[in-house]
């Protein structure tokens, strides 16, 4: 044990390392001490429920009891440290977030960013400035240099921990909205169909929630929740667009907000929305495979034609060499 901790005090490893532990230490004992105290509170409220539905205390008390912990405690304190982080979060920026975590999908539940992006950058800074350490040793030479180097790696860690939640959220944003792109033309075609077969609006959208995968079951079902919350068809599908930030599904939303105004047959609508949208997909695979050929330009000059220039060129070179050699 001591050859390890001269190990890493050789390597200027110990204080981090000691940091990261007591870091730990402490926010697993804040945690410990806040998360009873929340728990507590939402149990009396389950139990306060229970009791007015007319169970028995005792029976509530064991029913609150049979839930596992994690939805006990841990779930609670999750919640509480979230909550703390929007609050501090300036307005601009938990906006921008939330957009984010809309076009996304809320991948795991999650509600804010605040708390992922401190946790990554928190998580990235100790491994860099170990990392930095290691590296710093390797430059002993280097004097002033070597030294400011191992706080410039662990700035660099913190900031790839604090980058990564948005980056990552970002790819699946673009990826999600492919997929609605996709999907939009068919959708379009079986709304059409169910309306002019004599259902609702309503329906013909529970229809699709049905027979379509995540995420246009997600946001079409989402759609249906708000309405069953008393929200306006209008502002419905209004949050149906601007959650999946997608030009395809603003015009499908202004155009039946325009119908249920006007009163204009929505079964035709719906029909020129999902031409104009197989249109438009065909105008986007036309412009993909006309980009295929500037896309094979690069592995063709770096991959294929200096392998055809070996196998074509080769003997005769040696041949030349050989000639020459003579």
């Amino acid at each position: 044990m001591a050859g390890g901790w001269s190990g890493l005090a050789a390597h200027g490893w110990v204080e981090p390392v000691l940091l990261w532990l007591v870091f730990m230490i402490v926010a697993l004992t804040t945690l410990a001490l806040l998360a009873p105290s929340e728990a507590e509170h939402i149990a009396r409220k389950r139990l306060r429920d229970l009791r007015l539905r007319g169970v028995p205390p005792d029976q509530a008390e064991q029913e609150e009891l049979a839930r596992p912990f994690s939805q006990r405690v841990l779930r609670p304190a999750w919640e509480r440290m979230v909550e703390a982080a929007e609050r501090w979060t300036p307005q601009g920026v938990a906006a921008r977030w939330e957009r984010l975590l809309a076009a996304a999908g809320r991948p795991l539940g999650l509600g804010t960013l605040a708390f992922l992006k401190a946790a990554g950058a928190a998580a990235g800074l100790v491994p860099g400035w170990v990392a930095g350490g290691w590296l710093a040793a390797g430059m002993s030479g280097a004097g002033a240099a070597g030294a400011a180097f191992q706080p410039v790696v662990a700035a660099l860690g913190a900031a790839t921990g604090w980058i990564l939640p948005d980056a990552a959220l970002k790819a699946r944003a673009t990826r999600r909205k492919r997929q609605l792109a996709r999907a939009l033309p068919d959708v379009m075609d079986l709304l059409s169909v169910a309306v002019e077969a004599g259902l609702g609006l309503d329906g013909a959208v529970q229809k699709v929630t049905e027979k379509f995968p995540a995420p246009v079951s997600t946001e079409f079902r989402q759609y249906l929740k708000e309405l069953r919350l008393g929200v306006s068809r209008e502002e419905a599908l209004r949050s149906l667009a601007d959650r999946a930030e997608l030009p395809e599904l603003r015009s499908f939303a202004a155009a039946v907000i325009q119908a249920d105004r006007l009163g204009v047959s929505l079964a035709r609508v719906l029909r020129v929305q999902a031409e104009q949208l197989r249109f438009q997909r065909k105008q986007r695979a036309e412009e993909q495979a006309m980009k295929t050929p500037i896309k094979m330009l690069l592995p063709l000059v770096l991959f294929i034609f200096p392998t055809l220039f070996i196998v074509l060129l080769g003997p005769a070179l040696i041949q030349i060499l050989s000639a020459f050699a003579r």
